[in-house]
């Protein structure tokens, strides 16, 4: 089974207030090594988010995390905008338009465990932080494809 990981191009986009010209999805397999790693580094690294979602400064902005939504076999990650923390759970607004799952819909209202995530990210000074699945998307793709999304985005990724 292969799983739908909104490019979080888009998400970025619409996280800073940016409205993108077109939705892209893209299809990874469970067990794609680079996926899987993108996670778990964002698990390891969650802690780093966290601090910045307690006190953010006038610099950091967009922060968003990623879960997974599941709808019998079909699974896609998207991004939670409008991010707070209760304890141990994340709380925040889906800011996407699913593909294949219909059991949620843009601005839908959604909770994750912070163990459970698949992704964080804020933008500080024009510079992605976090989005390691953006990033391990973006490595995947061919040189111009790669180019043509770095020349869109309202930030740089290093």
């Amino acid at each position: 089974m292969k799983q739908l990981l909104g490019v979080a191009l888009v998400i970025a986009l619409v996280g800073c207030g940016k409205k993108p010209v077109e939705d892209k999805v893209s299809y990874v397999a469970d067990d794609d090594p680079g996926m899987k790693a993108a996670i778990e580094k964002a698990r390891t690294t969650v802690s780093q988010f966290t601090a910045v979602l307690k006190a953010p400064k006038p610099t950091q902005k967009g922060l968003s995390v990623k879960m997974a939504f599941a709808d019998g076999k079909n699974t896609e990650h998207m991004w939670l905008s409008n991010v707070t923390l209760d304890g141990t759970t994340f709380h925040g607004i889906v800011n996407n338009d699913p593909e294949h799952v219909k059991t949620v819909k843009i601005g839908d209202k959604a909770s994750i465990e912070v163990k459970k995530i698949s992704d964080w990210m804020y933008i500080e000074n024009k510079k992605l932080v976090g989005g390691y699945t953006l990033r391990a998307l973006r490595d995947a793709m061919p040189p111009a494809e790669r180019a043509e999304m770095d020349k869109s985005l309202p930030f740089t990724v290093d």
